[in-house]
């Protein structure tokens, strides 16, 4: 149920960022509208990269919008236009994850102790989180934050430079097929792979204590919150998310649900720190 929550609300963001660009940007793109069996054969070529054409978008689309063409600018002068392509991937990485975190966040702080939280929480005696316990959260989060936002950049150039297995149109593995037989492996792998990092994380005695204690001093019902979802140890965060990037490496795997694999990750994560097991008691 959380997960059909989570991609739920990933559904909905996704409608709304679409419906707010469209009209705004010239979607007449060589990697969507373009010749695709041209496009595959100019990538083994090395001569068309259409994961750059698309970030490159996103990342004119978001400057643009967010009234920050400046920062473009000035990173581009400072770094020269390769590096300063990634550092402006990272400045919306920032933004982006901040605005994520924040805003899934606050509209499930919003239900859940708001709107619900009598039925939820004080008609069965459960006490509600402090704000002191709330603004810890938040400080930690928003503080790794800086960190997480470089994983996806770091995703980006090994896309980018052709060290992975991802691909970018359904031709190049045959078909929708072999999309959802990867994809399984995929989420195999990333499920597995997070499993025994978070295992390890618990039983190894010098990485609970110096790595994932941090976020379970946040244990009980009244202190573990959707602001306790990526309240970690920067390097903690990392760990569990680098599944997602080491199996880009040797499964293949779509770009774009690579993408929203990650997005989702983030959305879910909040959605399973708010401590409410169920909405009603099936008879």
């Amino acid at each position: 149920m959380n997960a059909i929550r989570a991609w739920t609300i990933c559904l909905v963001i996704v409608v709304a960022v679409a419906v707010t660009v469209d009209g705004f940007v010239d979607w007449d793109l060589t990697f969507w509208n373009g010749d695709i069996q041209l496009n595959i054969d100019l990538m083994a070529e090395n001569a068309y990269n259409p994961y750059r054409e698309f970030n490159s978008l996103i990342n004119s689309i978001f400057f643009k919008l967010s009234g920050l063409e400046f920062l473009s600018r000035l990173v581009i002068e400072a770094f020269g236009v390769e590096n300063g392509y990634f550092a402006e991937c990272y400045l919306r990485d920032l933004v982006a994850g901040t605005a994520v975190y924040w805003i899934a966040a606050g509209l499930w702080d919003l239900v859940i102790y708001r709107i619900l939280g009598e039925r939820l929480f004080t008609s069965k005696g459960r006490s509600l989180p402090s704000k002191e316990v709330i603004i810890d959260q938040m400080c930690l989060a928003q503080a790794a934050i800086f960190m997480y936002a470089g994983l996806p950049v770091l995703s980006e150039y090994i896309i980018e430079k052709g060290y992975t297995k991802c691909y970018f149109y359904l031709d190049q593995v045959g078909g929708w097929k072999m999309y959802f037989l990867y994809l399984f492996l995929y989420i195999a792998f990333v499920e597995v792979g997070i499993y025994w990092v978070h295992r390890t994380l618990h039983t190894n005695k010098f990485c609970y204590k110096y790595i994932h204690g941090l976020h379970h001093k946040y244990n009980t019902a009244a202190t573990l919150t959707p602001w306790a979802s990526i309240a970690f140890n920067p390097i903690d965060g990392l760990m569990q998310a680098s599944p997602y990037l080491i199996g880009l490496f040797f499964l293949p795997v779509h770009y774009f649900t690579h993408i929203g694999l990650l997005f989702f990750s983030g959305i879910w994560a909040t959605n399973i720190h708010d401590t409410v097991v169920r909405l009603c008691t099936v008879s």
